[in-house]
């Protein structure tokens, strides 16, 4: 109880300095971007099929961007929500941007 008062006791297993507890991650792989975009671009191509005039994904690191333009005006609800609750790799999260 008193070593988190008065600070470490200073034993000799552990260094002095202070301990960052965060760390860094490193850059994402562009191969895996690449194959998790291809993944996505497949699975977007079964949930929306002729519904879209045009798709865009962005893959950076976990996070995914879909940007998707409807075939028709009526269609871009249906659209964004079967892009909304498409089935991701575990780790990546989605933005579905509707482009008018």
């Amino acid at each position: 109880m008193f070593g988190r008062l008065l600070g470490p006791t200073g034993s000799s297993d552990e260094p002095a300095g202070p301990r960052s507890s965060i760390t860094v991650e490193p850059r994402s792989d562009p191969a895996a971007d690449a194959a998790v975009k291809r993944r996505i671009e497949k699975q977007v191509q079964q949930a929306v099929g002729d519904r879209v005039r045009s798709v865009e994904i962005r893959v950076s690191g976990r996070s995914v961007v879909i940007r998707a333009q409807a075939a028709r005006f009526w269609q871009r609800r249906g659209v964004r929500r079967s892009l909304e609750t498409m089935p991701l790799p575990s780790g990546y999260r989605a933005r579905v941007e509707m482009i008018d």
